[in-house]
């Protein structure tokens, strides 16, 4: 019974928000400081009322929980237990059932509705649809999460996001439409020059794309930048702090959002308080040690997000699973494993150790009392390319469909790493068996072989391979040398390097 009255309650409570919904300035209200931990009790709550509706109404969803028995959640308004819901992810449970399996009642609404389309390294493309209510809560987190730099100044907004139909640039571009005036241009250095140029310095500006495309747009001789006043906005992959410092003798602001096209383009984003976090864990071994759970090394993306809209878990295994609670999603996604590895605090939670522990300065920039989600990279072995996702299976698989390359080759890695003006290269290091050699000509054959297949497997490199300005790169050991020598333990991870420009230079990776 009470289980009913508060899911009940949360229902009435989303449709009378619905219904008063006419702009970001009514969700603000509710954004207000010191109700974060009613936020989060009621983001749980919500949580299980999703859970509860997808359990009766989806097919897919229900044929699934048949197949993993499990404890059901237990709702309270001073305790929400979620139980041993089992998580879902693109293996277990996108590509198994057939989309129309995994709406509710298995109803496709018959206008409003936009599919996105990713590929990532499974190369077969996956499409997700987004109902028109969905869109809407989408648009409204983002014209809220954003709203500092988009309505103050009435910026021009320049999306270099990749368009057409993946996911990021085209539901950017509708999401912020309505609070700021936007120019869908797709990643093309020459057309936001050129539109740069065009409008003049007489306007502020606001540029949304990938950190190498923005990168690789500051070298332009052709724009004045000081005449400017142009704020960034970045997502895709992660960003280095030292890239950020470069970026920001360009930019009054440097901002980053995370998202997946599994689950929302914007789920959570950075401020000005977790930028000064991640500084201060750069500096400081102490907090690291009293905030990270990795021990790779990693200093880890910082965001901050909605726990009402959102909920973040860490499994057994490091990896954030995450649950879209809004019920209004036409596909819902409940305890989803995106592999990404991280872990989540609640706001409060943060505070109070930080106090305890001496850091209360870093406290002074706080505007919002969102939780706190701390993001490591991906979990599945994989690098970030100009926005896309390239992993080693991929790799493993070309060289194994060609015998000379096959014969010649013991193992590889990918590296991506940072250069001393903070742009990020892709390297795959090749190791020869033993007593091979490889010259010049062939290892620059081999790397085009490799390029060409990537672009058949994975069409999110395609995409990306085609608009980026540093193409990847290759470098040749002989057996149980450089890289490959069995004396070589400063890194842990066999196929996969992240590491910025000191790691890089250190182990003489930077090519000339």
């Amino acid at each position: 019974m009470i289980h009913y009255l508060y899911t009940h309650f949360f229902n009435l409570f989303d449709k009378l928000l619905w219904y008063i919904d006419t702009g970001p300035s009514v969700h603000r209200v509710f954004l207000s400081p010191h109700i974060g931990n009613f936020r989060v009790i009621a983001g749980k709550i919500r949580t299980v009322r999703t859970y509860d509706k997808a359990r009766k109404q989806v097919p897919a969803y229900r044929d699934f929980l048949d197949k993993h028995p499990h404890n059901k959640p237990v709702v309270g308004w001073s305790h929400t237990n979620l139980g041993d819901i089992p998580e879902i992810d693109k293996t277990t449970y996108i590509k198994p059932y057939s989309l129309v399996d995994k709406l509710y009642n298995r109803d496709l609404p018959k206008r409003g509705v936009m599919f996105d389309e990713s590929s990532g390294s499974s190369g077969k493309p996956t499409s997700w649809v987004r109902g028109p209510k969905e869109r809407r809560c989408i648009q409204r987190v983002m014209q809220v999460a954003f709203g500092e730099y988009l309505e103050g100044d009435s910026p021009i907004v320049l999306n270099t996001f990749s368009m057409g139909a993946w996911a990021t640039g085209f539901n950017t571009s509708m999401s912020l439409i309505g609070i700021s005036r936007v120019k869908s241009i797709g990643p093309d250095i020459i057309k936001v020059v050129d539109t740069l140029n065009e409008l003049g310095p007489d306007f502020n500006y606001v540029i949304l794309g990938y950190p190498p495309f923005l990168r690789k747009l500051t070298e332009s001789s052709e724009i004045d930048w000081k005449k400017y006043n142009i704020n960034a906005l970045y997502g895709g992959e992660g960003m280095s702090e030292d890239m950020r410092k470069y970026l920001l003798q360009y930019f009054g602001s440097v901002i980053g959002s995370y998202g997946a096209s599994d689950l929302e383009i914007n789920i959570a984003h950075e401020t000005d308080f977790t930028i000064g976090l991640r500084n201060a864990l750069l500096e400081d071994a102490k907090l690291r040690q009293l905030l990270l759970v990795e021990t790779r090394g990693i200093i880890p993306m910082i965001f901050q997000f909605n726990p009402y809209d959102y909920l973040f878990e860490t499994n057994d295994n490091g990896e954030l699973v995450v649950t879209i609670a809004r019920a209004e999603n036409i596909s819902p996604r409940i305890r989803y494993n995106i592999h990404d590895l991280g872990h989540s605090i609640e706001f409060y939670k943060l505070k109070s150790l930080l106090e305890k522990n001496g850091y209360k300065h870093l406290l002074k920039n706080i505007q919002l009392d969102f939780s706190v989600v701390f993001h490591y990279g991906r979990s599945d072995l994989s690098v970030d390319y100009n926005g896309a996702v390239v992993g080693p299976e991929e790799v493993k698989q070309i060289i194994a469909e060609h015998s000379r390359y096959n014969a010649l080759i013991n193992t590889f890695r990918l590296i991506s790493y940072e250069d001393a003006e903070a742009r990020k290269h892709l390297q795959i290091a090749v190791e020869l068996v033993e007593g091979a050699t490889m010259d010049k000509h062939t290892s620059n054959e081999l790397l085009l072989h490799l390029i060409d297949k990537l672009q058949i497997l994975n069409l999110d490199f395609k995409s990306a391979y085609s608009t980026a300005q540093l193409k990847p790169e290759i470098a040749i050991h002989q057996y149980n040398t450089g890289l490959f020598d069995p004396a070589h333990v400063k890194l842990k991870n066999d196929y996969v390097w992240n590491i910025d420009y000191t790691r890089a230079k250190e182990e003489n990776i930077i090519q000339n």
